[in-house]
């Protein structure tokens, strides 16, 4: 899989189901969305510019803004949650659309020699590839889930291991985000949160 299906298969499948959950924890679902949209769009940059498929300045939009925190609300409407997990779905659906737009002004790779950035393609890669693992391995579990009537109606080991899948995946995201970081100078914020909502 490619980053920019794998970006879209987070949003849909981990941000946008963890929608009341981030919520909750006053975190705002949409710059979350956005914050991994970045990310996925920013390896796919970096990783064709590894490959010399584009050239070493060429530019990529900048992260979004940091939303500010918030308190937590006493409680979260269902219905509201899920119009916030809707609205998460169809960003992380823009994703391909995002990355095939040109950009002329943003941000480019730092200044970093080629060993570090050699040693930063394979950190990408590897964790590419724990994403598609852990992201096969979710769906296996929903599917199961599924079978008992959904998530709430699933023994407690096929919710431990969705939730496991969960926090795996977020903590990789989180680590892809360091790496662009060190790459680019910039990064997503927004999602810490999401490792600690996976987390319980």
């Amino acid at each position: 899989m490619d980053p920019i299906t794998i970006g879209t298969t987070i949003g849909t499948l981990v941000v946008a189901q963890l929608t009341k959950k981030l919520m909750e924890k006053a975190a705002e679902p949409e710059s979350v969305a956005k914050g991994v949209n970045w990310v996925f769009a920013a390896v796919d940059n970096f990783l064709k510019i590894r490959r010399g498929e584009k050239s070493k300045d060429s530019p990529i939009s900048a992260p979004p803004a940091a939303t500010p925190p918030a308190s937590p609300p006493a409680q979260v409407d269902d219905l509201a949650a899920e119009d916030k997990a809707q609205a998460v779905k169809e960003l992380s659906q823009s994703l391909p659309q995002q990355s095939q737009t040109p950009v002329t002004e943003g941000v480019r790779l730092a200044n970093i020699d080629d060993f570090a950035l050699e040693q930063l393609a394979k950190q990408v890669e590897s964790d590419l590839s724990l994403l598609e693992i852990y992201l096969n391995n979710l769906r296996f579990e929903e599917e199961k889930a599924a079978l008992h009537g959904g998530v709430a109606f699933a023994p407690v080991v096929v919710k431990n291991t969705i939730r496991l899948q969960q926090e795996e995946i977020a903590k990789s995201v989180r680590r892809m985000n360091k790496a662009m970081e060190q790459a680019y100078g910039v990064s997503a914020p927004d999602l810490d949160v999401l490792v600690r909502v996976t987390k319980g």
